[in-house]
């Protein structure tokens, strides 16, 4: 399989964790958890740009939010490295795109430890597509092949 090769405005919206094998969002703590993608202007060399958010909320129901800036690499396929805003600015993580479906209604994404936590992937899907019994089937089968444990819509 070809990595995909997904620009910022590819991946631009909202993208809803269902399945992960990140111990941040299995570990029931943190739940309804999403990334949202938004375009920025490209790096001065060119890079593709956009601000990440990735919203959840705690066991108690309170919104939390954790933002950065992802700047594409120069790397086959689509790669990128996080670096967090704000306290969270020392911290970086490089992430790819390993799989997308032909739709674009999911995707698996992977991703290297930073300082302070470990490596890991995640199934995501379009939040259009969450009532899409199709598209659920086609989440689960991925989830069981990456070991990833199912949220959210993917919950048994």
């Amino acid at each position: 399989m070809t990595a995909p090769d997904l620009s910022p405005r590819d991946l631009a919206g909202a993208w809803r964790i269902v399945a992960s094998t990140f111990p941040m969002w299995t570990g029931g703590r943190r739940t309804e958890a999403t990334f949202t993608y938004t375009p920025l202007p490209d790096a001065p060399d060119g890079a593709g740009r956009m601000r990440d958010e990735v919203a959840y909320r705690t066991r108690r129901g309170a919104p939390r939010r954790i933002r950065g800036t992802d700047t594409r690499l120069p790397r086959p396929g689509t790669v990128y490295r996080w670096r967090g805003s704000g306290l969270l600015a020392p911290l970086t993580s490089t992430w790819s795109v390993t799989e997308v479906s032909d739709d674009a209604t999911w995707a698996v994404i992977a991703f290297s430890p930073s300082l302070v936590t470990p490596a890991g992937a995640d199934v995501v899907l379009r939040p259009s597509a969450l009532s899409d019994p199709a598209v659920l089937q086609a989440a689960r089968i991925v989830a069981r092949r990456l070991g990833a444990t199912p949220l959210g819509p993917l919950a048994p």
